[in-house]
């Protein structure tokens, strides 16, 4: 996976890997795991850290870039509306 102009991809996960939740306030909540088969669709860029958002089943987490790249199969652009679940 190419790193740059990643934000609008969609990524199918070969395996689990971990993310951060968002709380209501927009700060850290907990950890949580992404499971193997799950499309997530990258909503940021990557920032300093090696970190970016993604939309999981509605949800905004953030994960490190290199485990999409380690663990994940890029399946293209998005539709540009965010479903409850992304088409696979």
């Amino acid at each position: 996976m190419s790193v740059a102009l990643l934000t609008g991809k969609r990524v199918r996960l070969n395996s689990g890997t971990l993310a951060v939740e968002h709380t209501a306030t927009g700060h850290p909540g907990a950890v949580t795991t992404i499971h193997s088969g799950e499309v997530v669709e990258i909503v940021s860029d990557t920032d300093r850290h090696g970190m970016l958002d993604v939309l999981c089943n509605g949800h905004v987490l953030t994960m490190f870039e290199v485990d999409l790249e380690a663990r994940g199969e890029e399946l293209g652009e998005s539709s540009g509306e965010h479903d409850q679940r992304l088409p696979v």
